[in-house]
Protein backbone atom coordinates (compact mmCIF):
# COMPACT_ATOMS: atom_id res chain seq x y z
CA UNK A 1 0.00 0.00 0.00
CA UNK A 2 1.30 3.45 -0.91
CA UNK A 3 2.51 5.68 1.94
CA UNK A 4 0.14 8.47 0.84
CA UNK A 5 -2.87 6.15 1.19
CA UNK A 6 -1.70 5.05 4.63
CA UNK A 7 -1.23 8.68 5.64
CA UNK A 8 -4.69 9.63 4.41
CA UNK A 9 -6.31 6.79 6.33
CA UNK A 10 -4.36 7.73 9.43
CA UNK A 11 -5.66 11.29 9.20
CA UNK A 12 -9.22 10.02 8.76
CA UNK A 13 -8.93 7.78 11.80
CA UNK A 14 -7.51 10.67 13.79
CA UNK A 15 -10.41 12.87 12.71
CA UNK A 16 -12.96 10.27 13.77
CA UNK A 17 -11.22 9.84 17.11
CA UNK A 18 -11.22 13.59 17.72
CA UNK A 19 -14.91 13.90 16.88
CA UNK A 20 -15.84 10.95 19.10
CA UNK A 21 -13.82 12.29 22.02
CA UNK A 22 -15.26 15.76 21.60
CA UNK A 23 -18.85 14.55 21.58
CA UNK A 24 -18.31 12.02 24.37
CA UNK A 25 -16.66 14.64 26.56
CA UNK A 26 -19.59 17.05 26.35
CA UNK A 27 -22.61 16.86 28.59
CA UNK A 28 -25.01 18.00 25.87
CA UNK A 29 -25.49 16.17 22.55
CA UNK A 30 -23.44 17.92 19.89
CA UNK A 31 -24.40 18.57 16.30
CA UNK A 32 -22.30 16.84 13.65
CA UNK A 33 -23.46 19.14 10.85
CA UNK A 34 -23.13 22.90 10.74
CA UNK A 35 -26.17 24.93 9.68
CA UNK A 36 -24.55 25.61 6.30
CA UNK A 37 -23.88 21.89 5.77
CA UNK A 38 -27.45 21.06 6.80
CA UNK A 39 -28.86 23.56 4.28
CA UNK A 40 -26.60 22.36 1.47
CA UNK A 41 -27.38 18.71 2.17
CA UNK A 42 -31.12 19.42 2.17
CA UNK A 43 -30.88 21.27 -1.13
CA UNK A 44 -28.93 18.48 -2.81
CA UNK A 45 -31.34 15.83 -1.56
CA UNK A 46 -34.34 18.00 -2.45
CA UNK A 47 -33.08 18.55 -5.99
CA UNK A 48 -32.72 14.78 -6.50
CA UNK A 49 -36.16 14.20 -5.02
CA UNK A 50 -37.66 16.88 -7.25
CA UNK A 51 -36.11 15.41 -10.38
CA UNK A 52 -37.72 12.09 -9.52
CA UNK A 53 -41.24 13.46 -8.96
CA UNK A 54 -41.32 16.56 -11.16
CA UNK A 55 -42.28 20.13 -10.33
CA UNK A 56 -45.90 21.26 -10.58
CA UNK A 57 -46.27 24.65 -12.34
CA UNK A 58 -49.99 25.23 -11.81
CA UNK A 59 -50.43 28.96 -11.15
CA UNK A 60 -53.20 28.65 -8.58
CA UNK A 61 -51.36 26.12 -6.44
CA UNK A 62 -48.04 27.90 -6.62
CA UNK A 63 -49.44 31.34 -5.84
CA UNK A 64 -51.33 29.98 -2.83
CA UNK A 65 -48.23 28.20 -1.58
CA UNK A 66 -46.09 31.32 -1.98
CA UNK A 67 -48.53 33.28 0.19
CA UNK A 68 -48.36 30.60 2.84
CA UNK A 69 -44.56 30.45 2.66
CA UNK A 70 -44.21 34.21 3.05
CA UNK A 71 -46.32 34.26 6.20
CA UNK A 72 -44.98 31.08 7.82
CA UNK A 73 -41.29 31.90 7.27
CA UNK A 74 -41.74 35.21 9.10
CA UNK A 75 -42.85 33.46 12.29
CA UNK A 76 -40.87 30.19 12.20
CA UNK A 77 -38.18 29.93 14.85
CA UNK A 78 -35.26 30.05 14.45
CA UNK A 79 -35.67 32.34 11.43
CA UNK A 80 -32.26 31.65 9.86
CA UNK A 81 -33.38 28.83 7.54
CA UNK A 82 -34.13 29.76 3.91
CA UNK A 83 -37.64 28.29 3.77
CA UNK A 84 -38.68 27.28 0.27
CA UNK A 85 -42.16 25.79 -0.32
CA UNK A 86 -42.63 23.91 -3.62
CA UNK A 87 -45.38 21.88 -5.31
CA UNK A 88 -44.60 18.42 -6.68
CA UNK A 89 -46.28 17.07 -9.82
CA UNK A 90 -47.46 14.02 -7.89
CA UNK A 91 -51.06 13.18 -7.02
CA UNK A 92 -50.17 11.59 -3.70
CA UNK A 93 -51.66 13.25 -0.62
CA UNK A 94 -48.53 14.16 1.25
CA UNK A 95 -45.98 16.79 2.26
CA UNK A 96 -42.35 16.42 3.27
CA UNK A 97 -39.70 18.68 4.81
CA UNK A 98 -36.03 18.44 3.94
CA UNK A 99 -33.28 19.71 6.27
CA UNK A 100 -32.43 23.37 5.89
CA UNK A 101 -35.75 24.78 4.69
CA UNK A 102 -37.07 22.96 1.58
CA UNK A 103 -40.70 21.81 1.96
CA UNK A 104 -42.60 19.91 -0.74
CA UNK A 105 -46.39 19.79 -1.03
CA UNK A 106 -47.66 17.02 -3.27
CA UNK A 107 -50.22 18.14 -5.83
CA UNK A 108 -52.82 15.73 -4.46
CA UNK A 109 -52.78 17.46 -1.09
CA UNK A 110 -54.44 20.57 -2.54
CA UNK A 111 -57.34 18.55 -3.91
CA UNK A 112 -57.73 16.53 -0.71
CA UNK A 113 -57.94 19.71 1.38
CA UNK A 114 -60.19 21.48 -1.17
CA UNK A 115 -57.66 24.29 -1.60
CA UNK A 116 -58.41 25.52 1.93
CA UNK A 117 -55.56 27.93 2.66
CA UNK A 118 -55.90 27.68 6.45
CA UNK A 119 -55.59 23.89 6.31
CA UNK A 120 -52.64 24.01 3.93
CA UNK A 121 -51.02 26.66 6.14
CA UNK A 122 -51.15 24.35 9.14
CA UNK A 123 -49.51 21.63 7.07
CA UNK A 124 -46.79 24.14 6.17
CA UNK A 125 -46.39 25.14 9.80
CA UNK A 126 -46.19 21.50 10.86
CA UNK A 127 -43.47 20.78 8.30
CA UNK A 128 -41.60 23.99 9.19
CA UNK A 129 -41.38 22.75 12.78
CA UNK A 130 -39.65 19.58 11.58
CA UNK A 131 -37.04 21.89 10.06
CA UNK A 132 -36.71 24.39 12.90
CA UNK A 133 -36.50 21.60 15.50
CA UNK A 134 -34.08 19.70 13.22
CA UNK A 135 -36.03 16.45 13.46
CA UNK A 136 -34.88 15.11 10.09
CA UNK A 137 -31.35 16.45 10.44
CA UNK A 138 -30.80 14.74 13.77
CA UNK A 139 -32.09 11.46 12.37
CA UNK A 140 -29.65 11.79 9.48
CA UNK A 141 -26.83 12.43 11.93
CA UNK A 142 -27.79 9.39 13.98
CA UNK A 143 -28.12 7.15 10.92
CA UNK A 144 -25.06 8.22 8.95
CA UNK A 145 -22.94 9.32 11.91
CA UNK A 146 -19.30 10.29 11.61
CA UNK A 147 -19.05 8.81 8.13
CA UNK A 148 -21.25 11.66 6.95
CA UNK A 149 -18.93 14.26 8.45
CA UNK A 150 -15.86 12.66 6.86
CA UNK A 151 -17.56 12.51 3.45
CA UNK A 152 -18.61 16.14 3.64
CA UNK A 153 -15.13 17.27 4.65
CA UNK A 154 -12.99 15.09 2.38
CA UNK A 155 -15.32 13.89 -0.36
CA UNK A 156 -15.68 15.50 -3.75
CA UNK A 157 -19.30 16.48 -4.36
CA UNK A 158 -20.23 14.14 -1.54
CA UNK A 159 -23.45 15.94 -0.65
CA UNK A 160 -24.80 14.87 -4.03
CA UNK A 161 -23.63 11.29 -3.58
CA UNK A 162 -25.56 10.81 -0.35
CA UNK A 163 -28.64 12.76 -1.46
CA UNK A 164 -30.60 9.56 -2.08
CA UNK A 165 -29.90 8.31 1.43
CA UNK A 166 -31.00 11.63 2.91
CA UNK A 167 -34.24 11.65 0.90
CA UNK A 168 -35.01 8.13 2.11
CA UNK A 169 -34.48 9.14 5.72
CA UNK A 170 -36.68 12.25 5.61
CA UNK A 171 -39.56 10.20 4.18
CA UNK A 172 -39.60 7.91 7.21
CA UNK A 173 -42.05 8.34 10.08
CA UNK A 174 -40.80 10.87 12.63
CA UNK A 175 -42.29 9.09 15.61
CA UNK A 176 -44.69 10.10 18.35
CA UNK A 177 -42.78 12.85 20.14
CA UNK A 178 -41.60 14.63 16.99
CA UNK A 179 -45.06 14.53 15.41
CA UNK A 180 -46.84 15.83 18.51
CA UNK A 181 -44.30 18.63 18.82
CA UNK A 182 -44.79 19.52 15.15
CA UNK A 183 -48.56 19.50 15.64
CA UNK A 184 -48.36 21.77 18.68
CA UNK A 185 -45.78 24.23 17.36
CA UNK A 186 -47.48 24.12 13.96
CA UNK A 187 -50.52 25.61 15.70
CA UNK A 188 -48.31 28.40 17.03
CA UNK A 189 -46.84 29.13 13.60
CA UNK A 190 -50.26 29.06 11.95
CA UNK A 191 -51.80 31.40 14.51
CA UNK A 192 -48.85 33.79 14.46
CA UNK A 193 -49.03 33.90 10.65
CA UNK A 194 -52.65 35.02 10.80
CA UNK A 195 -54.31 31.74 9.83
CA UNK A 196 -56.98 29.77 11.66
CA UNK A 197 -55.11 27.21 13.81
CA UNK A 198 -58.25 25.14 14.34
CA UNK A 199 -57.94 24.09 10.69
CA UNK A 200 -55.50 21.46 11.98
CA UNK A 201 -58.51 19.43 13.13
CA UNK A 202 -60.00 19.45 9.64
CA UNK A 203 -56.70 18.19 8.22
CA UNK A 204 -56.47 15.34 10.74
CA UNK A 205 -60.13 14.45 10.14
CA UNK A 206 -59.55 14.34 6.39
CA UNK A 207 -56.61 12.00 6.81
CA UNK A 208 -58.57 9.75 9.13
CA UNK A 209 -61.21 9.58 6.43
CA UNK A 210 -58.68 8.78 3.70
CA UNK A 211 -56.94 6.21 5.85
CA UNK A 212 -60.24 4.47 6.56
CA UNK A 213 -61.09 4.29 2.87
CA UNK A 214 -57.85 2.83 1.57
CA UNK A 215 -55.01 2.52 4.08
CA UNK A 216 -52.85 0.34 1.85
CA UNK A 217 -52.73 2.52 -1.28
CA UNK A 218 -53.06 6.12 -0.08
CA UNK A 219 -49.86 7.85 0.95
CA UNK A 220 -50.71 9.57 4.21
CA UNK A 221 -49.34 12.93 5.19
CA UNK A 222 -48.60 12.09 8.80
CA UNK A 223 -48.49 8.29 8.60
CA UNK A 224 -50.43 6.55 11.41
CA UNK A 225 -48.18 7.13 14.39
CA UNK A 226 -49.11 8.22 17.06
CA UNK A 227 -52.64 7.97 15.62
CA UNK A 228 -55.06 10.59 14.37
CA UNK A 229 -57.39 10.36 17.37
CA UNK A 230 -54.54 10.89 19.81
CA UNK A 231 -53.30 13.81 17.77
CA UNK A 232 -56.73 15.41 17.42
CA UNK A 233 -57.23 15.17 21.18
CA UNK A 234 -53.80 16.75 21.75
CA UNK A 235 -54.58 19.57 19.30
CA UNK A 236 -57.92 20.29 21.00
CA UNK A 237 -56.24 20.32 24.40
CA UNK A 238 -53.65 22.82 23.21
CA UNK A 239 -56.27 25.02 21.55
CA UNK A 240 -58.20 25.11 24.85
CA UNK A 241 -55.01 25.90 26.74
CA UNK A 242 -54.25 28.83 24.42
CA UNK A 243 -57.88 29.97 24.32
CA UNK A 244 -58.01 29.80 20.52
CA UNK A 245 -61.21 29.16 18.59
CA UNK A 246 -62.04 29.27 14.91
CA UNK A 247 -64.12 27.85 12.11
CA UNK A 248 -63.32 24.24 13.01
CA UNK A 249 -63.36 24.30 16.82
CA UNK A 250 -64.91 26.42 19.56
CA UNK A 251 -64.00 25.34 23.10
Amino acid sequence: MKPTILLTRAWLLLLVALVVLTVAGCKRPQRLLSTDQEIELGREAGDDFEREHGRDRDQRRNEMLQRIEGRIENVAEPPDYPYDFRVLADDAVNAVAFPGGRIYFYRGLFEALAYDEDQLAWVGGHEAVHISRQHACRRIERSLGYELVIQLIFGKDTAGEIAGLVAGLVLQDYGRDNELEADRMGLEYTHAAGYDPTAALAVLEKFSEIQGEDPSDVELLFMTHPGNTTRSDAVKSYLRQRGWSGSYFRP
